[in-house]
């Protein structure tokens, strides 16, 4: 299983207010998913209409049919392959980050390697997750993306630099690093006091280090925080 990481937070929520994208409490998040092959199309979407909060009102196979679709109406998450079979990924990114800028774009590809990671952040994705990843754990990631956060794979496509944490454990870590306290990280998470704790007591553990200081340390080295 791929660990997600959450980096850093992307300066995106003034636009989403503006235009009515993504700032409506309680309302289920309209998303749009871009993959050559149906199938795994309706997987994704299955697996995210099912945990709740989520509309898929796309579901295109060819970049034809998603820019029909987006000028139809507007969404507020797009899940995108920049490496599908069509080729026409990454240059469906730029086009969409160009004519609906807040709407949020997560890279959703079976490579997950640093170089292109950065490639598809550099041409406008605001996140990207590794095919690899859990179903139970995508919605999670796609929610932290819609947000404002920064979601990318462990060590930003190296995963062999820094520790396997879970993605709960590296959204607790992303938040402690920032200066939050507990009581903040589980307002910010839904979750007590309590079990942050229990996350961070894992996360010094798996890092080798005694406090949240040593963990931020640890975390901005092997590149999980940004």
């Amino acid at each position: 299983m791929a660990t997600m990481l959450v980096k850093g937070q992307v300066d995106r929520s003034a636009a989403a207010t503006l235009d009515g994208r993504g700032g409506n409490q309680g309302q289920p998040l309209r998303v749009a998913i871009y993959d050559a092959h149906p199938l795994f199309v309706d997987g994704v979407a299955q697996a995210l209409e099912q945990s709740g909060g989520f509309d898929v009102v796309v579901r295109a196979t060819t970049s034809g049919q998603l820019l029909h679709a987006l000028d139809r109406g507007p969404v507020d998450v797009i899940l995108i392959e920049p490496w599908g079979d069509s080729g026409d990924g990454m240059d469906s990114i730029t086009t969409i980050r160009a004519r609906y800028p807040s709407t949020a774009i997560v890279a959703l590809s079976g490579l997950s390697d640093a170089p292109h990671v950065k490639q598809a952040l550099a041409s406008g994705a605001h996140g990207y997750v590794a095919k690899d990843t859990r179903g139970a754990d995508l919605p999670s990631l796609i929610r932290h993306v819609a947000a404002g956060s920064m979601v990318l794979p462990s060590g930003g496509g190296n995963r062999a630099a820094g520790p396997d944490l879970t993605a709960r454990e590296a959204e607790v870590l992303a938040h402690a690093a920032r200066g939050s306290s507990n009581a903040e990280i589980g307002q910010a998470l839904f979750v007590t006091e309590q079990t942050v704790k229990f996350h961070l007591g894992n996360i010094y553990r798996k890092m080798g280090v005694g406090n949240r200081t040593e963990a931020a340390h640890q975390a901005l080295r092997h590149g999980l925080i940004i």
